[in-house]
């Protein structure tokens, strides 16, 4: 599926397979919520929906989620010299965050015809990130507080 995402698209969806965010805060993720010294990895701490920043679904949401070095690495290749520490890190032609239907509909929906696929949607990311974490041993409870979920029973009950 990654394999058909078009190449500007490539970072976005590669952060939603590996780190299994919801999509309303992959769009509102800025510079500053990303730590690249050391052991890289991402604070999240906001959402949009429906246009509007806020904060995340639950309390619980707000996490710190660690990220692959090469992913880290094209992120930080991706960034503009303007682009400062508030800045989206996937931002709209405008600066505004993205509207997911947008993206849905010229970039995913395309994609997946293109994988001779159906039904993926943006939460196929996130469940594909989760199994994948179960595979790799991943508790229950570090799975749970990684998802942003409010127990660890309601994460075992999803995946």
């Amino acid at each position: 599926m990654l394999a058909e995402i078009p190449e500007e698209w490539s970072p976005f969806f590669e952060l939603l397979a590996s780190t299994g965010l919801r999509v309303s805060e992959a769009i509102a993720l800025r510079w500053m919520d990303l730590k690249f010294e050391g052991r890289p990895c991402m604070w999240v701490c906001r959402s949009v929906v429906g246009g509007v920043i806020g904060a995340p679904k639950s309390r619980f949401g707000r996490r710190c989620i660690p990220l692959d070095a090469g992913l880290a690495s094209r992120l930080v290749n991706r960034r503009g010299a303007e682009a400062g520490e508030e800045d989206l890190v996937f931002p709209s032609g405008r600066g505004t965050p993205l509207n997911p239907d947008n993206i849905r509909y010229r970039v995913l929906i395309p994609a997946v015809e293109r994988a001779g696929l159906s039904g993926i949607g943006f939460h196929a990311f996130r469940h594909t990130c989760a199994s994948m974490l179960i595979e790799r041993g991943l508790s229950p409870l570090r799975l749970q507080r990684w998802m942003g979920h409010h127990s660890a029973a309601y994460t075992l009950d999803v995946y």
